[in-house]
């Protein structure tokens, strides 16, 4: 079984994203004039749930990383300021939402509008990136290289963080995310708070056995967000429960991405090499890395 090389006196990292997703979101279905009513949630996670996230992480010296679009860095370049100050990481997340693939020549300028804006916004490039939608084009990961991204966590097909090589010569870590620790995916079902936290520490407590990547990937929005208060205080308990566990230790985005690369692994080739045939006729789904649909 593959194991992964953590840092002396860790078993179990645990990396705690956010993704911002405020009108961003919204803007897909709706228009400028109409950001309010039952478009407001994104509204709501900027303006109620990321305070009470701020104050939670620190409470519990947690650093996070944030993965934003320029879109949303633009509408709210204070709360980006704020998370920086914190000591969060801010990474990127392109132009807006808009899927990769569906981009196709313009998915460059799209990526370096992305971290050109954070940059601008923090006075720090961003290292990492994440896929709107987990989707990947054909040339993405090869873009995110060139551009002096250090890591991509879009796909979702590892327990531990790995090793690409987009192209001769260059190489970028994934850090692969898992659906089940996703609050988009257990509120939009409706769970309750109990049964989140329950599969949530479930998730854990087996990759924690294993000595694998945790990847709780949380969103600000006030709908399938975590930042209402009953489910920040849920959270807050899952955070604490971890914590708790012997070698865990919590890491930003670009602190395991330093690792990985750092670790002398060998570099995987770029999954859309074996797959060229398939993706001449099927979008490149970055969350199904090598086996796109």
């Amino acid at each position: 079984m593959k194991t992964n090389q953590w840092p002396d006196g860790v078993r179990c990292v645990v990396f705690v994203s956010v993704n911002f997703d405020a009108e961003a979101f919204d803007l897909k279905t709706t228009t400028e004039d109409r950001l309010y009513g039952r478009f407001s949630y994104g509204r709501y996670g900027v303006r109620a749930g990321l305070p009470r996230l701020l104050a939670m992480l620190d409470r519990r010296s947690i650093s996070a990383t944030t993965f934003v679009t320029a879109n949303d860095a633009n509408r709210h370049p204070d709360a980006i300021r704020a998370l920086r100050d914190a000591g969060h990481e801010i990474a990127a997340r392109g132009a807006d939402l808009t899927h990769l693939p569906s981009l196709k020549e313009k998915e460059r300028n799209a990526l370096a509008e992305g971290r050109d804006t954070v940059a601008r916004i923090t006075g720090t490039a961003p290292q990492g990136f994440r896929a709107p939608g987990g989707e990947l084009g054909h040339e993405s990961l090869a873009l995110l290289a060139e551009l002096g991204f250090t890591y991509d966590s879009s796909f979702q097909d590892d327990d531990h963080p790995y090793l690409i090589a987009p192209k001769p010569g260059a190489r970028i870590a994934e850090l692969p995310t898992v659906q089940a620790l996703d609050d988009s995916f257990v509120f939009s079902a409706r769970h309750t708070h109990a049964r989140v936290i329950k599969i949530w520490r479930e998730e854990f407590d087996a990759l924690y056995r294993e000595n694998c990547l945790v990847p709780l990937t949380l969103h600000l929005r006030g709908d399938v967000g975590s930042t209402r208060a009953a489910r920040i205080a849920a959270l807050e308990e899952l955070l604490a429960y971890m914590a708790g566990c012997p070698g865990v230790r919590f890491m930003t985005g670009a602190q395991i991405a330093a690792q990985t690369l750092a670790g002398g692994s060998p570099a995987e080739e770029n999954p859309l090499e074996r797959h060229k045939a398939t993706l001449a006729v099927t979008p490149y789904r970055g969350d199904l890395a090598v086996k796109p649909i």
